[in-house]
């Protein structure tokens, strides 16, 4: 079987952008396993490395929730589950998620 040169299928030619970085959003659903005013512990199924930032939105009890994180740190998770341990720390949010956050953390404590 011959490893030569295989007829060119693209309808343009490719070039080489020369140093462009961009960014690539993936969308994956992550397990929200503890949550506090700074940060919160997630299970998700893709690695992220330390310092990737990510967008997550959820409801919590009857408020959404919504905040830019970082992972700080990746945790193992039991054995047997097929999920990546997060340590996420709250970078921004909205002045509604922080008060649905409080009114959340407030309400499961007591």
């Amino acid at each position: 079987m011959s490893r030569g040169f295989t007829t060119e299928r693209r309808q343009t030619p490719r070039i080489a952008p020369g140093g462009i970085e961009c960014r690539l959003e993936l969308r994956t659903r992550v397990r929200l396993l503890d949550i506090s005013l700074s940060g919160a512990l997630l299970a998700a199924e893709l690695t992220l490395p330390i310092g990737a930032s990510a967008q997550l939105r959820s409801g919590l009890g009857a408020s959404t929730f919504r905040s830019e994180v970082q992972v700080r740190r990746s945790v193992g998770l039991p054995p047997g589950v097929p999920l990546k341990g997060l340590g996420a720390m709250f970078m921004t949010m909205d002045e509604r998620s922080r008060r649905s956050l409080e009114d959340f953390l407030r309400k499961a404590s007591q």
